[in-house]
């Protein structure tokens, strides 16, 4: 044996004995240990085959994941399952998003090595969660995300004290008050460095909720959304919160001020609160010291200062970390201060839609790492020029855009920037009238918007070269042949050219290179191609309002399945609306008015899939008001047209219904008694939440403007139209009493009955309505005295009730007289003396009878009782 073999083996040697003795010290021994090594386990035990083989049997499994769970070995092939490589026994379980519906086996609890378990995505089909799950101690990751389950959160969970990462995201279940709404188990969870709770329902959670959480020293991530939590503490006794980096409480209802105890969680890194009813100033103090702070996101809240404050705090750390402050949408009256440009790591500044005035800091053109900058929609004054953004290399998305149009851009004509949009934005800014000519440089430019800027003239040939996707010249005075730019380039996400000068005809538009198109008031002529609608396309929004748009509408509308948004609004249009519009199985706001369209519309519809408001108003329809059924229709307008007939009473089956404008037309009979008992009417209106998706990705409007008329004054809604409840059924000839029951539409604001023939009194029962603000029941035969109480004494102007000679009472001048009984309550009082009268003669008819037997019954039994001869006679006469 050579010098070298000796010295191989002998290195073999020494690492042997250094491999026991770190065996025999990590057992505790103080002597080594020479018995032999472990054998290694090959497949799987055979107690966790038989478990996973029981959890299998209790899923229904349509995908068949699961089929290939089979054969001895469990460690090897059997999706979802992985062991341990020293000991075999099973220490994860994934089954997530494997479409599996069904229970969750107790079997689980034989896995004792489990230490990772995901059923995520699962269809528990509302079963409880099972309690044994807190019994497996050694599980380090947990994750029920949208796993469908019901009932409660099980206290069981606290004992899971190894656990690091817990995920409950959207469980779709509602919890009573004391098992969920304390999280006082959450304490018990010492090993937890990641908390996510989202889409729960903690309404009523205690106001101790976060003290729970405050007792995980180790928790980092802390992340609870959507879970309508309205609590949030504004200080702590202390805050043990020490390794907390991240922290998102969004989507909640707090009404609270941002707390202050935020600045006793030094390492926290990112802070997200997002639309969860943050109100008052941003204490800018809170924030003093924190370094480590990368974001700041308060987005859509209720926030009106300390913007500035928080600023100047942020940038006196000299090495601060901020990267993204997220501010918009809220109520901020403050200015940006020249601090900002200290921030120079910032990446993300947005600001947009507040209430911030002054001017644009110059200092913003520091930041040159800056991606992102919104500031649009704000109150700036002054004027923004070419240097504060020539620093800005890295800018990619660019909003700028005062509400009040006092913002000049003051760019130099020859100005080449030195970064590449790929969005931008401009908006109810004075640019001048000239079309900006360093747009041109934006190569990588997707999204374009120049709205409401007064710039005019023909649009330059290179617009058409851009790669654009989104382009939004509204609000302009542009002008040229549209017909030719239309073809210039070929598909389009979104082009908004309203309100512009632009002319020419539809003759060569094809639907089929947009998604959405909007052409609204401009000069555009001339009829729609009869094939407009016969192209295959997937386009959503269409709105071809406010031209002078001729001729029929095309009756061939089979190729627009996702077609959501149709205005035609204030044409020239006749002829009939073809049904093949109005059964589009997408559509959801329908809008006709104001054009000499004819015939009985969407007649033959049954019943609307999706559509949610209809406008015909101003039109020339008639026949009878079709009988429409639909869930989710809610704004019904079909004002100054030719209907005729009756109400039908299909209008009180639609659920939603809270817009019903059917004023001058000719209608006649009497109100349905039914209508008192129209649901939409009776319950408040939320107002609409932003749909992310369709008002921002697609840009399409989540309502249509509707003109209505209230107290004789025309009005536009638009935004506030889904919060609207109102009835309108002015200018017919309608008849009859109004429904005593119209009191039960507790939730309606305004009530237009005038100019019909209505007769009787005014139901006391209006009275009751107190969200009744606006009232006209003049030009009617009603009759008696004006009700005076609750919300009547708010309807103190007499045209509300002028032309019906019979009324009497304030505030008409005619008082009423006390000696001379109102002919409707004296039908009402003699009907209910006649009910009394009949109820009395019954009674005594019934009291006679009853006296009756009980004199009887004792004259014959009580003598026989007393008297012995009578009584044997009797008895003998039975022959007993």
């Amino acid at each position: 044996m050579t010098t070298l073999h000796i010295k191989l083996l002998h290195c073999v040697h020494i690492t042997l004995l250094c491999l026991l003795t770190y065996s025999s010290i990590c057992r505790g021994s103080t002597e080594l240990d020479w018995s032999p090594p472990p054998m290694i386990q090959v497949g799987c035990f055979e107690i966790e085959r038989q478990a996973l083989m029981r959890i299998k049997a209790a899923f229904t499994d349509p995908d068949g994941k699961l089929s290939l769970w089979t054969g001895q070995d469990c460690c090897s092939s059997w999706p979802g399952v992985a062991c341990s490589n020293i000991t075999g026994h099973v220490e994860r379980l994934d089954l997530s998003r494997g479409h599996f519906t069904g229970g969750l086996s107790s079997s689980l609890t034989d896995l004792k090595y489990l230490t990772y378990l995901d059923l995520s995505y699962i269809d528990f089909q509302n079963k409880t969660i099972p309690e044994f799950i807190g019994l497996m101690e050694r599980l380090t990751y947990l994750d029920m995300s949208c796993s469908l389950f019901g009932g409660v959160i099980p206290r069981q969970l606290g004992n899971l004290r190894n656990l690091v990462e817990l995920r409950l995201d959207y469980l779709s279940c509602m919890f009573p008050a004391y098992d969920i709404l304390e999280l006082s188990w959450v304490s018990s969870l010492s090993s937890l460095e990641r908390l996510e709770i989202a889409g729960v329902n903690l309404s009523l959670a205690s106001q101790q909720w976060l003290q729970s959480v405050n007792m995980l020293p180790n928790l980092k991530s802390l992340v609870i959304t959507s879970c309508e939590l309205a609590y949030l503490p504004q200080t702590l006794p202390f805050v043990n919160l020490t390794s907390l980096t991240d922290l998102d409480l969004s989507y909640n209802k707090f009404n609270s001020l941002v707390p202050r105890w935020l600045s006793n969680a030094s390492s926290l890194v990112h802070i997200t609160i997002d639309e969860s009813g943050l109100i008052g100033r941003i204490p800018g103090l809170a924030f003093e010291n924190m370094c480590n702070l990368q974001a700041i996101w308060f987005k859509g809240n209720l926030l009106d200062g300390g913007l500035a404050e928080l600023i100047d705090t942020l940038a006196d750390c000299s090495n601060s970390s901020m990267q993204l402050l997220g501010l918009s949408d809220n109520e901020l009256r403050d200015y940006l201060p020249d601090s900002v440009g200290r921030l120079r790591n910032l990446n993300f500044l947005r600001v947009s839609s507040n209430s911030l005035f002054g001017s644009i800091p110059t200092s913003i053109g520091n930041l040159t790492k800056l991606q992102d900058l919104r500031i649009c929609d704000n109150q700036w004054q002054g004027v923004m020029r070419d240097a504060h953004l020539s620093n800005l290399v890295n800018l990619y998305h660019l909003c700028i855009g005062s509400s009040n149009n006092s913002l000049v851009l003051d760019f130099s004509a020859d100005w080449c920037p030195p970064f590449n949009l790929g969005f931008l934005i401009i908006s109810d800014s004075q640019i001048g009238a000239s079309f900006p000519a360093w747009i041109e440089s934006q190569t990588n430019l997707g999204s374009l918007t120049l709205s409401k800027t007064a710039i005019s003239g023909v649009l330059p040939d290179w617009i058409w070269k851009l790669h654009l996707h989104y382009l939004d010249l509204s609000k302009n005075k542009l002008h040229g042949n549209l017909s030719e730019m239309l073809l210039t380039k070929g598909f389009w996400g979104r082009l908004d050219l309203g309100n512009n000068l632009f002319e020419g005809t539809l003759s060569r538009l094809r639907l089929s290179n947009f998604l959405e198109l909007s052409l609204k008031n401009n000069r555009l002529s001339g009829a729609m191609p009869s094939d407009m609608f016969d192209q295959k396309s997937y386009v959503l929004s269409l709105d071809l309002s406010g031209n002078m748009l001729s001729g029929n509408i095309p009756t061939k509308w089979d190729a627009m399945k996702t077609l959501m948004y149709v205005d035609f609004s204030s044409n020239n249009l006749s002829g009939e609306v073809p049904d093949t519009l109005c059964v589009l199985p997408s559509l959801v706001w329908l809008k006709l008015s104001n054009n000499s369209l004819f015939g009985e519309p969407c007649n033959s519809v049954t019943a609307f899939e999706k559509l949610k408001s209809i406008d015909l108003g101003e039109n020339n329809f008639s026949g009878n008001i079709p009988k429409w059924r639909g869930y989710s229709l809610e704004e019904i307008r079909l004002h100054g047209n030719f209907f005729k007939g009756s109400l039908p009473e299909e209008l009180c089956s639609l659920p939603n219904l809270h817009v019903l404008d059917i004023a001058r037309n000719k209608l006649s009979g009497q109100i349905p008694p039914c209508f008192g008992k129209m649901t939409g009417f009776s319950k408040p209106r939320k107002p609409l939440l932003s749909n992310f998706y369709t008002e921002h990705v697609l840009n399409i409007p989540n309502h249509i403007d509707m003109e209505l008329s209230v107290k004789g004054s025309d009005l536009t809604f638009d935004a506030n139209l889904p919060i609207l409840n109102l009835i309108d059924l002015s200018g017919n000839k309608i008849d009859g009493h109004i429904p005593d029951n119209i009191g039960l539409l507790l939730h309606l604001e305004s009530l237009d009955l005038s100019n019909n023939a209505l007769d009787g009194h005014i139901p006391a029962s209006l009275a009751s309505i107190t969200f009744l603000s606006k009232l006209n029941l003049s030009h009617n035969n009603l009759s008696g005295q004006i009700p005076s109480q609750n919300q009547f004494q708010t309807f103190d102007d007499p045209s509300i009730y002028e032309g019906n000679p019979s009324l009497c009472g304030q505030p008409l001048p005619n008082m009423c007289n006390p000696h001379k009984p109102d002919k409707d309550n004296s039908d009402d009082s003699g009907v209910s003396e006649k009910m009394t009268r009949d109820v009395s003669e019954k009674m005594m008819l019934w009291a006679s009878i009853v006296l009756g037997f009980i004199f009887g019954f004792w004259v014959v039994c009580g003598t026989l009782a007393v008297k012995k001869s009578w009584r044997d006679a009797y008895f003998r006469f039975l022959g007993i």
